[in-house]
Protein backbone atom coordinates (compact mmCIF):
# COMPACT_ATOMS: atom_id res chain seq x y z
CA UNK A 1 0.00 0.00 0.00
CA UNK A 2 1.66 3.53 -1.09
CA UNK A 3 0.36 5.88 1.46
CA UNK A 4 1.28 8.55 -0.12
CA UNK A 5 -1.07 8.30 -3.04
CA UNK A 6 -3.62 6.75 -0.48
CA UNK A 7 -3.24 10.53 1.30
CA UNK A 8 -3.55 12.44 -1.75
CA UNK A 9 -6.65 10.28 -3.24
CA UNK A 10 -8.76 11.54 0.41
CA UNK A 11 -7.87 14.67 0.38
CA UNK A 12 -7.22 17.50 2.63
CA UNK A 13 -10.53 16.77 4.64
CA UNK A 14 -9.84 13.07 4.91
CA UNK A 15 -5.93 12.88 5.80
CA UNK A 16 -7.61 15.47 9.02
CA UNK A 17 -10.14 12.96 9.79
CA UNK A 18 -7.58 10.11 9.63
CA UNK A 19 -5.21 12.43 11.81
CA UNK A 20 -7.66 13.27 14.59
CA UNK A 21 -9.12 9.27 14.58
CA UNK A 22 -5.52 8.27 15.36
CA UNK A 23 -4.79 10.60 17.56
CA UNK A 24 -8.49 9.81 19.49
CA UNK A 25 -7.67 6.61 19.52
CA UNK A 26 -4.22 6.85 20.97
CA UNK A 27 -5.94 9.16 24.06
CA UNK A 28 -8.59 6.93 24.59
CA UNK A 29 -6.18 3.72 25.48
CA UNK A 30 -4.66 5.33 27.43
CA UNK A 31 -7.73 6.91 29.24
CA UNK A 32 -9.05 3.33 29.22
CA UNK A 33 -5.67 2.06 30.89
CA UNK A 34 -5.88 4.86 33.47
CA UNK A 35 -9.67 4.06 34.24
CA UNK A 36 -8.52 -0.30 34.30
CA UNK A 37 -6.34 0.76 36.77
CA UNK A 38 -8.26 2.80 38.90
CA UNK A 39 -11.07 0.56 39.05
CA UNK A 40 -8.73 -2.27 40.20
CA UNK A 41 -6.88 -0.34 42.88
CA UNK A 42 -10.52 0.61 44.20
CA UNK A 43 -11.64 -3.42 44.31
CA UNK A 44 -8.03 -4.10 45.73
CA UNK A 45 -8.69 -1.43 48.30
CA UNK A 46 -12.61 -2.62 49.24
CA UNK A 47 -11.38 -6.10 49.49
CA UNK A 48 -8.53 -5.37 52.63
CA UNK A 49 -11.27 -3.08 53.79
CA UNK A 50 -9.57 -0.08 53.97
CA UNK A 51 -12.53 1.41 51.73
CA UNK A 52 -16.31 1.08 51.02
CA UNK A 53 -16.96 1.62 47.34
CA UNK A 54 -20.77 2.27 46.04
CA UNK A 55 -20.08 0.57 42.69
CA UNK A 56 -23.78 0.96 41.28
CA UNK A 57 -22.82 5.02 41.80
CA UNK A 58 -19.26 5.01 40.07
CA UNK A 59 -20.43 3.47 37.37
CA UNK A 60 -23.38 5.55 36.63
CA UNK A 61 -20.84 8.59 36.86
CA UNK A 62 -18.72 6.60 34.40
CA UNK A 63 -21.78 5.95 31.61
CA UNK A 64 -22.37 9.40 31.89
CA UNK A 65 -18.57 10.20 30.69
CA UNK A 66 -19.01 7.83 27.83
CA UNK A 67 -22.43 9.03 26.57
CA UNK A 68 -21.14 12.67 26.90
CA UNK A 69 -18.44 11.88 24.59
CA UNK A 70 -20.20 10.08 22.47
CA UNK A 71 -22.68 13.36 21.76
CA UNK A 72 -19.94 15.16 21.46
CA UNK A 73 -18.06 13.42 18.40
CA UNK A 74 -21.89 13.11 16.55
CA UNK A 75 -22.23 17.37 17.24
CA UNK A 76 -18.12 17.68 15.84
CA UNK A 77 -18.87 15.29 13.04
CA UNK A 78 -22.71 16.53 11.67
CA UNK A 79 -21.49 20.23 12.06
CA UNK A 80 -18.25 19.96 9.82
CA UNK A 81 -18.62 20.88 6.20
CA UNK A 82 -16.40 17.72 4.73
CA UNK A 83 -18.09 15.26 7.31
CA UNK A 84 -18.24 12.48 4.74
CA UNK A 85 -14.02 12.64 3.81
CA UNK A 86 -13.69 13.70 7.53
CA UNK A 87 -15.44 10.27 8.76
CA UNK A 88 -13.65 8.47 6.27
CA UNK A 89 -10.38 9.06 7.49
CA UNK A 90 -11.38 9.12 10.76
CA UNK A 91 -12.52 5.10 10.69
CA UNK A 92 -9.10 4.71 9.05
CA UNK A 93 -7.33 6.17 11.18
CA UNK A 94 -9.41 4.43 14.07
CA UNK A 95 -8.86 1.25 12.41
CA UNK A 96 -4.82 2.18 12.40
Amino acid sequence: MNWSELIFDMGYAGFAGFVVGFAVRRVLNFFLLLLGLYILSLMWLASKGIITVEWEQLFALFKGMFEGFTAFVHGLIRKLAFAGSFAVGFAIGLKT
